[in-house]
């Protein structure tokens, strides 16, 4: 028999013969196949369209064999067992049918190779657990980091009592000299005159120490007064989250002040430039944070191994925003830590005391307390220099 005689039909009765062309059983047979044929074609079509839009997919190979080409067969073959009710193209049909036996047979042998990779997929009920598992690890993570973060600032606020605290003894110290010379030369003239042996040079002479020790501890007392009075205030606002209305000129000043004794033993000169009238509705202790973090970011990385430098403070007002631009002309940040330097725990300072929380705290800060944005100038090359923008009133942030 040649080839084309297998496709011959012309010696073959159509399949309805054998329903003696019944109708409700040749129609009931003609309308299942049909709909099963439609039925296979269109799981065929999401098959494909899933594998096609599904790149994470493994075994990409193992759906399209055992979605598309055996329902495309499957399809095929029932569509053709409607057809040889009326046609006996029994020839294509037993070729349609190798070829789904084919298939089946090897999508039957591989399914055993992926298997094992499939049953060791999550179900649904174990990817919730985990994902319950991943939500309780963050929660605890991110109390974990506040506590970090809060300890960071009670040590940073710490740094700054010490500092304040040997400062101050200085001017105390001086006070305290003055006044004992003060007090014994007292008592010198004092016995001079009841024993009637004090003279007008002693009387002159005393005076003159009179007033040299109490203009000395005058001006100590004032310079520990001022010292006092501006770390109080500094204090007090990074402790306490208080929101009120403040000359920002005036205010930075003040912490400045209270970072002197991190700044006196260095050749870093610190500049502000702005209005002295300019004044802001929100919470200094955040900007009083900022800036102290900016300060010490810049003594420890920036100018390190630096002997000298400045620091520059531009604060400006426009459109209902403060524009604060912080420079410093230190060594500059590294190309490649840019992108982290606002990352929890990115430090370069790794396993010397650094722990990368500084800049994130800060971060948080104008964020959080300060609605504003914070950004680092990558075309500034000649040290560092960060912008921070923020709303004025903190109640009408959108002006």
């Amino acid at each position: 028999m040649d080839s084309s005689s297998f496709f011959a039909h012309e010696n073959f009765m159509p399949h309805g013969m054998c329903y003696l062309w019944q109708a409700d059983i040749l129609w009931t047979s003609v309308i299942s196949d049909v709909l099963t044929a439609l039925a296979y074609f269109s799981i065929t079509t999401a098959v494909v369209i899933f594998v096609k839009n599904r790149k994470d997919l493994p075994y990409p190979w193992f759906f399209l064999l055992a979605g598309s080409v055996i329902f495309l067969a499957c399809g095929t073959s029932h569509l053709i067992s409607a057809i040889v009710i009326w046609e006996p193209i029994y020839g294509i049909s037993s070729i349609v049918k190798a070829i789904t036996a084919l298939t089946s047979v090897a999508t039957g042998i591989a399914i055993w190779f992926v298997l094992p990779f499939f049953l060791s997929l999550p179900s649904p009920t174990m990817l919730e657990n985990k994902n319950q598992a991943l939500k309780d690890s963050l929660t605890k993570l991110k109390f974990a980091q506040k506590s970090l973060v809060e300890s960071e600032k009670m040590a940073s606020l710490g740094g700054l009592v010490a500092g304040v605290a040997h400062e101050i003894n200085t001017p105390i110290g001086v006070s305290i000299t003055a006044s004992s010379h003060l007090s014994e030369e007292t008592i010198l003239i004092n016995n001079k005159y009841t024993s009637e042996k004090m003279t007008n040079k002693d009387l002159c002479s005393y005076l003159d120490e009179a007033k040299e020790s109490s203009t000395l501890i005058s001006s100590n007392l004032a310079r520990a007064a001022k010292l006092i009075t501006s770390f109080k205030q500094v204090a007090v606002d990074q402790s306490n989250k208080d929101v009120r209305t403040y000359k920002v000129k005036r205010y930075v000043d003040e912490v400045l002040q209270s970072l002197k004794p991190k700044l006196k033993n260095t050749n870093i000169i610190v500049e502000v430039n702005c209005d002295d009238n300019l004044s802001v509705h929100g919470d200094p202790g955040a900007l009083s944070q900022i800036i102290t973090n900016f300060v010490i970011n810049s003594l420890i990385h920036g100018f390190e191994k630096i002997t000298s430098g400045n620091i520059d403070i531009n604060i400006t007002c426009k459109q209902g925003m403060i524009v604060f631009v912080y420079t410093d002309s230190g060594k500059g940040i590294d190309k490649d830590h840019i992108s982290k330097i606002f990352d929890p725990f990115f430090t370069t300072k790794q396993g010397k005391g650094g722990t990368g929380l500084g800049l994130h705290i800060l971060y948080n800060l104008v964020v959080q307390s300060l609605k504003g944005s914070i950004s680092f100038n990558r075309e500034f090359t000649k040290g560092s220099q960060f912008i921070v923008e923020f709303p004025m009133d903190i109640d009408n942030k959108d002006g």
